[in-house]
């Protein structure tokens, strides 16, 4: 991957990538198809310079416990910080999970939609639940698009059902 933003457009491989977009998350994946496609999905995210270090973990399971679930971040908040504002805002980690038993059933280019959508969720810093709201999940798609991923995600709407 070609680096625009560095000084002097140096080469980085996904690996490096992810580093920089998710510095603090410690990535579990025992299956090497979709740890490449999460390296490959994080190599495309432009470089903000605004790095996700709220996530502490991505991980693959094989299974959610809500039916039809294939990705979900989750934040669990430890206490409070100030903002610039100099008001309080809860301070979370984030954990990201995938579900390789719904996974498994889409092309590569609908696994790629689903975690660029939970990245923007992360990205976002939002905690996202089965109880979210269509916003949210429209917010998270708006700026995976704006990062590129909207051939990925319109091949995921078409092979998936709405949930």
């Amino acid at each position: 991957m070609r680096c625009e933003t560095c000084a002097g457009g140096e080469d980085h491989s996904p690996k490096e990538a992810s580093l920089h977009f998710l510095p603090s998350a410690k990535l579990d994946f025992a299956d090497d198809r979709y740890y490449h496609l999460l390296m490959s999905t994080v190599s495309r995210i432009p470089n903000s310079g605004l790095p996700v270090t709220s996530v502490s973990k991505v991980k693959l399971r094989k299974r959610g416990t809500l039916r039809g679930l294939v990705g979900l971040t989750t934040v669990s908040v430890e206490g409070h910080q100030m903002n610039q504002k100099e008001e309080f805002k809860p301070e979370g980690r984030h954990e990201i999970t995938f579900y390789s038993s719904l996974l498994d059933r889409l092309s590569d280019y609908a696994v790629v939609a689903v975690m660029a959508h939970e990245l923007a969720h992360a990205w976002l810093n939002e905690h996202v639940g089965p109880e979210a709201s269509e916003q949210r999940e429209e917010d998270a798609d708006m700026l995976a698009e704006m990062w590129g991923f909207e051939p990925e995600l319109q091949i995921l709407e078409r092979e998936t059902e709405p949930v």
